[in-house]
């Protein structure tokens, strides 16, 4: 695993995107991402109603980043660097080579191909430039456009974890969807 790639925050260019560090001046657009209770809702946390926690959690993507447990990107759109959602990896397992990725993307947006694009992009850099050998996605179940996205870009669904999370006052499914390198092969 390629520990260099935490020494400054890499940047990631795709077609329309940027994949690039959160900083407090994205505050606002983030909390736009992340306050739409339709963006959020197969998300493992609810919308957020508090500015303040946006700066706190910004704070943490970058303590994350220092400390070599997560990357986390700022989606921006090209022709303005506006922030249009997040992505990254976390549950970093260095000795088995493998992480887990999330993703966020303002539901105005959704099914242009977008997270595909981005997603796509996390999976290039995780497997030529960091080293993973393994990537995993937990979707929630009824989370269509999610599977869509990883089935798309190769994942393989590998089964359920039933009543794995707890939102909004009742359990739900979660469905698990992993690739390896040997199977990912880039959609540019």
């Amino acid at each position: 695993m390629n520990e260099l790639i935490f020494e400054s925050f890499p940047k990631l260019n795709t077609q329309r995107l940027f994949l690039r560090q959160i900083t407090q001046e994205d505050e606002k657009s983030l909390f736009e991402v992340l306050s739409n209770e339709v963006t959020c809702e197969y998300l493992a946390h609810n919308a957020v109603n508090d500015i303040a926690y946006i700066k706190r959690l910004i704070n943490g993507m970058q303590r994350f980043f220092d400390e070599k447990q997560r990357i986390r990107w700022g989606i921006a759109q090209k022709q303005d660097d506006s922030l249009i959602g997040h992505c990254g990896f976390f549950d970093i397992d260095k000795s088995n080579c493998c992480a887990e990725i999330s993703y966020c993307l303002k539901n105005e947006l959704w099914g242009q191909g977008i997270m595909t694009e981005a997603v796509d992009a996390m999976l290039k850099f995780g497997f030529e430039d960091y080293g993973f050998n393994r990537i995993v996605a937990k979707v929630m179940k009824g989370n269509v456009g999610s599977m869509k996205v990883l089935q798309k870009l190769g994942f393989v669904q590998e089964g359920l974890l039933r009543e794995s999370l707890y939102k909004n006052g009742q359990y739900h499914d979660l469905m698990i969807f992993s690739i390896l390198k040997s199977e990912y092969h880039s959609t540019n």
